[in-house]
């Protein structure tokens, strides 16, 4: 009997450890499994960062035929496992924002402002969408995101020359509208011929904004003869007649391309104006895609360091420098229009 009781507990105590085990092992799985479940939420919650990446070669020739093992990415320096990578044209979201000031009269620039507005629209690939703010001393959205490129065209073919100029609020508006576009790929175009001195707001806002961004700002300085070699060899700050202080727009539009990974283009002829759609229409067809999940952050707000690194040759690399990890606000820099008014930029 004696024996027959102390093999029973013994047996129970063997019971009571193998479940004590498989409870605890049971508790591991379940703590993994809700760790993996927040890893795949946080992942879910987070966007990719889409970066356009233009490869010359030491002649500043374009560089094709590169795969994706070629491309290296540093987030702040640390290098990012790329997602996604593309060699292809893709549909992208362009934003064309012109000027349509009354300096736009002289020899007839509006006109072929707007024919080369027209040739960029008509470059972008089939599934592409697009917006389209024209600007004087107010900022008016007259076109919103479509995916009709006719529409864009008629609603260009119907600027007509305006006031002064309010390229800052532009600026910020096209942002604005980008973020609620549905191609990662993003692009805004700006043509202008002037210093901004209309504005609510401030260029450094502008750049901060356009830096935090993750898209890419070509602009144009479509400049008077006698204004662009003046422009070029004046400091960032230009001193008016009256004694006012206004931003070079020179040294404002190649600021903003360079920011945001792009190229500015200062033509200075009709030419070299049409030559300027052709370059930033080959860009935008030829440059490399790569996408990343951004690391995790503990301040939202964050400004990410961005460098592409390309292995297999003595390559020239141009793309974005950082971005920011906060969300974008789709909110409008735009003030309600009035009952019967358009909507616009009040002064």
């Amino acid at each position: 009997m004696l024996l027959i009781k102390v093999t029973s507990l013994f047996s129970a105590g063997i019971i009571q450890q193998r479940g004590m085990i498989s409870s605890a092992i049971n508790r591991t799985v379940v703590a993994l499994l809700l760790l993996l479940a927040a890893q795949e939420t946080l992942r879910v919650n987070v966007s990719l960062v889409t970066v356009g990446v233009q490869v010359t070669d030491w002649l500043g020739r374009d560089v094709r035929g590169l795969k994706v093992e070629n491309f290296s990415i540093f987030d702040n320096g640390v290098p990012q496992k790329i997602e996604s990578f593309s060699d292809e044209e893709q549909p992208i979201t362009l934003g064309i924002l012109l000027d349509r000031s009354d300096s736009m009269s002289y020899n007839a620039k509006l006109d072929r402002a707007k024919e080369a507005a027209v040739a960029l629209v008509r470059s972008a690939r089939d599934g592409s969408e697009y917006f389209y703010l024209p600007f004087d001393d107010h900022v008016k959205l007259q076109a919103d995101l479509t995916s009709d490129p006719h529409q864009i065209e008629t609603a260009i073919a119907g600027t007509t020359l305006g006031g002064g100029t309010a390229l800052y609020d532009a600026v910020l508006e096209g942002l604005s509208r980008s973020a609620t576009a549905h191609q990662p790929r993003q692009v805004l175009v700006i043509i202008s011929d002037g210093a901004d001195q209309h504005s609510i707001h401030p260029l450094a806002e502008v750049i901060r904004k356009v830096r935090d961004a993750k898209l890419q700002v070509y602009t144009i300085g479509y400049f008077g003869k006698d204004e662009e070699p003046f422009f070029r060899r004046s400091g960032q700050k230009l001193t008016l007649i009256d004694g006012r202080e206004v931003d070079n727009p020179r040294y404002v539009l190649r600021r903003l391309a360079t920011d945001s990974g792009a190229e500015a283009f200062f033509p200075r002829s009709d030419k070299e104006l049409a030559e300027a759609v052709r370059k930033i229409a080959h860009d935008l067809r030829t440059q490399y895609t790569l996408s990343f999940y951004p690391p995790v952050s503990v301040n939202d707000n964050e400004y990410h360091q961005l460098r592409v690194d390309v292995r297999g040759g003595r390559y020239g690399v141009r793309a974005r420098p950082g971005y920011s990890t906060s969300s974008n606000s789709s909110s409008s820099f735009l003030r309600p229009a009035q009952p019967g008014q358009s909507q616009s930029r009040s002064d």
